[in-house]
Formats: structure tokens, C-alpha cells, sequence
């Protein structure tokens, strides 16, 4: 699905498990962003990831969030190799 990408921003708020604050780079997208795009990449044309979606806003139409490629490429290449199982922690 086409999608306008915004510029660059840092984004402070509560870690998933509301027990830190955390800055990430993130994405604002311009596109449809529904309940089950969370995890999606987010591509450039000529296929670069730019990011994985993860949220959509709730106060602006058609508007959704992904995390900058650089955010996650570090746990990306961790579990490019893994064949351990590991524990999913708390799940929310």
C-alpha cells in the first residue's frame, strides 16, 4: 500500500511494559494503518526498509507510525540467526 513518510522524529514514551520512559526514532506514516499491520515493513521503492510499522494514530485519520530501520536492525540480526526458543516475557 502507498504511504507518504514524514521526516525523521524522536518519540519519548512508556516502554510496552509501562515501566520506563524511552526515545526512539520513529516515522510518521501517511497511509491506512489497521489492526494487524503492526510488524510490517515499511519500503522504499526500490525495496530499502526504511522501518516496521507499529502504531496507528488515534486523533489523525489515516495516519500510522513506524520505527526507523536503524531502531531495530540490531534485534533484526540477532533473530536472523537464532534457533534457540526464548521466553516472550509478560505479554500485555
Amino acid at each position: 500500500m502507498p504511504a507518504r513518510v514524514g521526516a525523521i522524529e524522536q518519540a519519548s514514551g512508556p516502554d510496552i511494559y509501562q515501566t520506563a520512559q524511552v526515545t526512539r526514532a520513529i516515522y510518521p506514516v501517511r497511509a491506512i494503518v489497521k489492526p494487524g499491520n503492526s510488524g510490517g515493513p515499511l519500503l522504499a521503492p526500490d525495496g530499502k526498509v526504511y522501518g516496521m510499522v507499529f502504531a496507528a494514530a488515534t486523533a489523525v485519520p489515516d495516519t500510522g507510525y513506524a520505527l526507523a530501520a536503524a531502531e531495530i536492525s540490531a534485534d533484526a540480526r540477532k533473530g536472523e540467526g537464532a534457533a534457540a526458543p526464548v521466553s516472550t516475557e509478560r505479554c500485555q
